[in-house]
C-alpha cells in the first residue's frame, strides 16, 4: 500500500479538502494491549442502526495508527493484537524478505523509518533483524510465517502484499509456498500486474486485489484495466470516482477504497462520501475510529434545512428574500443558491439571499449543500412560470 511516512495523499471532494477522519486512541506502549472481548466487526454491505450502508473494515498494515500518526504502529503484533481486540477480520500487511531469505513484515526497502536499525532489509541477516526494536515500543519486527500461523488461528484474513522491487524467484515460491502450507485465508494484492499473474499461476486458488493509485494514474478506471478475478482496490481514493464506476459494477468487478486522512476536531466526512459508492470494503489504520464512526454516523439522513424553504409561487417583476441569513442544513453545511432563468440573484450581508424577477418567462431555482457524516447533502430544484 502507499509509501511514505505521513500522508500519501488527499482524498478529494469537489476539489475541496474532505474533512478528515477524527479518532481518539487511548493506547500508549505494548504494555497496554491486553486481551479483550473482540466487538461485533462491521459487515460487508451491512448498514448500521441508522440505516447507513457501512463497507467492512480492512486494517491497513496491521492497522496501527495512532492520533495523527497513521503508521504509528505499523507491521507489528501490538497493531495485530488491537485490531483483533476491535473485531478486525481482515488484514493488509506488507512482506520482505531478509539477506538470508526469511520473510518479515516490513513496508520499505529499509528499516530506517520504523526501527532503531538502518540498512535494506535485503541486506541484513534474521538475526539483525530480530535485534532490532520496532519505534513508538511496538516490539519486535514480526516473521512473515509467524503472522501467517496466527491469522490462521484466529480465522481472520490476509492480505500481505509482496513488496521486493527485483525479482527473486526463491521469493516469489516462498511467498506462495507459506500461503498454501499454513492454509491461511489469503487475499493476494499488488500494484503490478505483471505480479499478480505470477501469483495466478502458483496460487490459482486465491483471490487477488489490484491496486490502482488515482492520484497517478487518474480515476477513468475501466473494467478491462482490472486483472481477470481481482478485485479493484481504489488508493487516494476520490468521493468522486463514485461516478466512474459503473463500469466496474456492470463486469460484476468488486470495490475496496484505500481512505486514511485523519485530523482531530474534524467530522469523519471522508469515511461517509466513500460509502457512498459502496464499496465492499474501506482499507484504514484507524480500524477502531472506524468501527466507532461506522456504528453512530447517521450520514445517509435526510437533510433538513427550515432556514431554506422554497416559495409556493413567483410573481413577475418582483423582489422575494430567499434566505433571510446564512442557511445550514442538519448536516452543518451552508446552503448555496443557484438560479436559471427570467430571475436574478441578489446577496445582502450576513449571507441574505433575495431573488429579483422579470416580468415574465420560466425561472429554475435550485438549493444545494454539501453532506456529512451528520445527514446526506442537499439538492432541491423547483421550477416557476412567472405571472
Amino acid at each position: 500500500m502507499p509509501a511514505g511516512n505521513g500522508w500519501t495523499g488527499r482524498g478529494i471532494l469537489r476539489h475541496m479538502r474532505i474533512p478528515l477522519l477524527c479518532a481518539a486512541l487511548a493506547v500508549s506502549g505494548v504494555a497496554a494491549i491486553g486481551p479483550a472481548a473482540a466487538d461485533a466487526t462491521v459487515q460487508a454491505g451491512a448498514n448500521n442502526s441508522k440505516g447507513c450502508y457501512i463497507p467492512e473494515r480492512v486494517a491497513h498494515r496491521l492497522g496501527g495508527g495512532e492520533g495523527e500518526t497513521p503508521y504509528f504502529w505499523e507491521n507489528s503484533w501490538a497493531a495485530f493484537e488491537r485490531s483483533l481486540a476491535a473485531g478486525v477480520t481482515i488484514f493488509e500487511t506488507d512482506v520482505r524478505w531478509t539477506k538470508d531469505n526469511v520473510p518479515i513484515l516490513m513496508h520499505d526497502p529499509e528499516v530506517d523509518r520504523t526501527t532503531n536499525g538502518t540498512g535494506k532489509v535485503a541486506d541484513l541477516t534474521i538475526a539483525e533483524i530480530d535485534a532490532l526494536e520496532l519505534d513508538n515500543g511496538a516490539g519486535k519486527v514480526p516473521h512473515f510465517e509467524e503472522f501467517l500461523l496466527r491469522a490462521k488461528a484466529h480465522n481472520v484474513q490476509v492480505w500481505p502484499e509482496y513488496k521486493p522491487e527485483d525479482f527473486n524467484q526463491v521469493w516469489i515460491d516462498d511467498y506462495a509456498r507459506l500461503i498454501t502450507e499454513t492454509g491461511v485465508d489469503a487475499v493476494v494484492p499488488s500494484f503490478k500486474k505483471d505480479e499478480l499473474a505470477q501469483f495466478k499461476t502458483k496460487l490459482p486458488n486465491n483471490r487477488q486485489i489490484w491496486f490502482q493509485d488515482i492520484l497517478k494514474d487518474g480515476i477513468g478506471l475501466k473494467a478491462s484495466a482490472v486483472p481477470q478475478g481481482a478485485y479493484a482496490g481504489l488508493i487516494n481514493v476520490s468521493v468522486e470516482f463514485g461516478t466512474n464506476t459503473a463500469d466496474l459494477r456492470k463486469a460484476g468487478i468488486e470495490i475496496y477504497a484505500w481512505y486514511n486522512e485523519k485530523l482531530p476536531d474534524e467530522n469523519p466526512g471522508g469515511w461517509s462520501e466513500v460509502s457512498r459508492f459502496r464499496p465492499v470494503g474501506v482499507i484504514t489504520d484507524y480500524p477502531e475510529a472506524y468501527k466507532a464512526w461506522g456504528d453512530s454516523t447517521t450520514y445517509c439522513a435526510k437533510p433538513k434545512a427550515k432556514c431554506a424553504a422554497m416559495p409556493k409561487k413567483l410573481q413577475g417583476d418582483t423582489t422575494v428574500v430567499l434566505l433571510k441569513k446564512t442557511c445550514k442544513t442538519s448536516a452543518g453545511t451552508k446552503v448555496k443558491v443557484s438560479v436559471k432563468g427570467k430571475a436574478k440573484l441578489k446577496r445582502g450581508k450576513n449571507g441574505k439571499v433575495s431573488l429579483v424577477t422579470k416580468k415574465k418567462g420560466k425561472v429554475t431555482l435550485t438549493y444545494t449543500a454539501e453532506g456529512s457524516n451528520k445527514a446526506d447533502a442537499l439538492d432541491k430544484t423547483k421550477k416557476y412560470k412567472l405571472k
